[in-house]
């Protein structure tokens, strides 16, 4: 009982202090003309946040399997709440009809090992590993196993230090590593006695934070795009009050395997809406634009299938769960397959139209 209404005095500070907080400063990505490969330091666990109680940490991956399934899998490390480096296992997968198979698991910092110096870090019996042009995740509970590789086909990416730093003294940090913008995926998920092919294309990143995601940022809209030819992903984030509602991006352009681009400038605006009963409004279609390495493209992204609503907030006691949505967050994260039709001209002058599908994700703090 206490500890509800300490968190309940708590998070009912926090609006009011809101409402009159000035817009705070932040520090995207510096220095901004530095661009390279991730380093091994960087892919692993950054356990110096002991102290730190907005602290998490997280290595993603997904999957958009040739036959239209799609996979999602996320290991985290987190101070949150009342945990000092617990653990926590997410993943989700829904088949080509939109079916969804989900499993999650919390667990405590005894199951949790981690290298510092590389990417090999174990949560429960899942765990996530590689380096170089090659990573893996593999999970194995009677209910959800799994294990799946991802080969680079375009090179990792770090855009300068890999963090935006917020405040003037520049205190806290938000990061993100893109270990494979674009890879190819092979392995096999087996679930309430099915199986499923993972064979396709796929995303891996890892980041961490010493900031509370809803303190940060409002909503962020994410796309993986993989043609036969192209490659685009977009991560766009729309900034909380507290940092003056500002928009943040950062995207990938590539083409036969080879990395055009990083870019930080591009359109990826909705243009369609539809109301959702948390109160959010969904996008169901998106103007997609970007100039990169001579190439202009132009189009659209419509929902083809819609695959999930997540309640992030589903796990917590309802109590805590109610006070939290009512005066500080109430994260939900939508996901989707989207059709595209794209027209692209390449440096020569050269025109092409392009469509498939690719996967859209609209989260919302």
């Amino acid at each position: 009982m206490k500890i509800r209404i300490c968190l309940m005095a708590f998070v009912v500070a926090m609006f009011t202090a809101s409402l009159t907080q000035a817009a705070e400063p932040f520090f995207s990505f510096e220095p901004a003309d530095k661009t390279g490969r991730v380093p091994q330091s960087f892919q692993g666990w950054h356990s110096q946040f002991e102290d730190d109680n907005d602290y998490g940490e997280s290595w993603f991956f997904l999957a958009h399997a040739n036959d239209g399934g799609v996979l999602f899998a996320m290991l985290s490390i987190t101070n949150l709440g009342l945990r000092t480096f617990d653990g926590r296992l997410d993943a989700q997968y829904y088949d080509a009809d939109g079916t969804p198979y989900r499993f999650h698991k919390e667990l405590k910092r005894d199951s949790v090992k981690a290298l510092k110096d590389k990417m090999d870090v174990t949560v429960g019996k899942s765990r996530a590993w590689g380096g170089g042009s090659s990573y893996n995740i593999s999970i194995d509970y009677p209910e959800f196993k799994m294990q799946m590789n991802i080969k680079n086909k375009l090179p990792s990416l770090i855009v300068g230090d890999g963090s935006v730093k917020f405040f003037k003294d520049k205190s806290s940090e938000w990061t993100l590593g893109m270990n494979v913008p674009r890879g190819t995926t092979s392995g096999k998920l087996t679930v309430k006695g099915k199986s499923f092919d993972l064979a396709g294309n796929g995303y891996h990143d890892h980041g961490w934070s010493t900031i509370k995601m809803p303190d940060i940022m409002s909503k962020w809209y994410s796309l993986r795009l993989y043609g036969e030819k192209y490659s685009i992903i977009f991560h766009q984030q729309t900034m909380s009050k507290k940092f003056g509602k500002k928009s943040h991006k950062l995207g990938v352009f590539g083409v036969d395997g080879k990395m055009i681009a990083p870019i930080r400038h591009f359109t990826f605006t909705p243009t369609e809406w539809e109301k959702h009963k948390a109160g959010y409004k969904i996008p169901l279609a998106f103007d997609v634009a970007l100039k990169a390495g001579g190439y202009d493209v132009k189009g659209t992204v419509r929902m083809d299938t819609f695959l999930d609503a997540i309640d992030v907030l589903g796990q917590v006691s309802w109590p805590i769960r109610i006070v939290i949505k009512a005066f500080y967050s109430n994260p939900y994260m939508y996901r989707y397959v989207g059709a595209y039709e794209l027209d692209i001209t390449a440096p020569d002058g050269s025109k092409e139209h392009i469509s498939g599908k690719s996967v859209i994700e609209s989260n919302y703090f």
